[in-house]
């Protein structure tokens, strides 16, 4: 559902976050100490600035190959805001900040970005409920003192997980659900899979989960929901996974709250059993090949 609050609130939540401020960062890890790790951009993106984005177990999921983290907001019909890390930026280097957000507090398992463009309030906090999982949630005020209709947010990320076993980029791309229980899974060659999910519970948005056919790129969230893709198999591919949502309209001083979360998973050990197996076959193959 959808979360209302006055300007006051709003004003009075940063204020708070920021009596724990003592400097802005360039970006913060949070980590569970046993294995799940995420670095944050002052953006709100997986920062680029270390090696480890967001990684589990020792198997990193984002920064390998061509880095890509992003989100798009967009009211009124036309683009408010894209945040992409792959922008043009070398290694070690965060590319874009639309909202000119930066880390107000972060400790434990906790970072939140707070921040004002346009007219718009951005208010980000990332956290590890349980081993395996970033979640993240996302609130928007409307301080443009007019009501904004047709608001949307996009989320999207380039899963790498192969590449550290030398398996490479491609994933196999699934749409597992839409609406409430929407969400879109890329799971490499050994198993390892990574799932973008939305942890809104909002019948009044729409929700839908997107493969992008280019890995690397923003994707405009109006394209997304427009796309309207079901539920399956989207092929084996170098391919972003999304989430699009459609905020609808937000008054003038209002404000929207939503979520949605990342999900590291290790394989079953049947899954390793059949890669094995599989790359046992090609082996005698190969074999039979070289003695006729």
């Amino acid at each position: 559902m959808k979360f209302r609050k006055n300007l006051l609130a709003q004003v009075v939540a940063i204020a708070l976050c920021g009596a724990f401020v003592s400097s802005a960062n360039a970006a913060a890890v949070i980590t569970d100490g046993a294995g799940t790790s995420a670095t944050i951009a002052d953006a709100g993106y997986f920062s680029n600035t270390t090696a480890l984005g967001m990684s589990y177990l020792g198997r990193e999921f984002v920064n390998l190959g061509t880095w890509a983290s992003n989100y798009s907001f967009n009211a009124n019909g036309s683009s408010v805001a894209v945040a992409d890390e792959s922008v043009g930026a070398p290694f070690g280097t965060d590319a874009s900040n639309p909202f000119i957000s930066s880390i107000v507090f972060s400790g434990g398992n906790l970072v939140l970005t707070a921040s004002f463009s346009g007219g718009w309030s951005f208010i980000e906090t990332v956290s590890i409920p349980t081993s395996g999982h970033v979640a993240v949630q996302v609130q928007l005020t409307n301080n443009t003192g007019a009501t904004a209709t047709d608001v949307q947010w996009g989320v999207g990320i380039d899963p790498d997980q192969g590449v550290p076993v030398g398996l490479g980029f491609d994933t196999t791309n699934v749409i597992n659900a839409t609406g409430n229980a929407g969400s879109v899974t890329a799971t490499s060659l050994d198993g390892w899979s990574l799932t973008l999910a939305n942890t809104t519970s909002a019948s009044a948005f729409a929700i839908n989960p997107f493969v992008g056919s280019n890995c690397c790129s923003p994707v405009d969230p109006a394209l997304m929901l427009a796309a309207a893709q079901a539920p399956g198999d989207y092929g084996f591919a170098d391919s972003s996974i999304n989430l699009a949502y459609d905020l609808g309209t937000i008054a003038s001083q209002h404000s929207v709250t939503f979520g949605y979360e990342y999900i590291m998973a290790v394989p079953e050990p049947e899954t390793y059993a059949m890669l094995l197996a599989g790359l046992g076959l090609i082996g005698f193959s190969a074999r039979r090949r070289m003695q006729g």
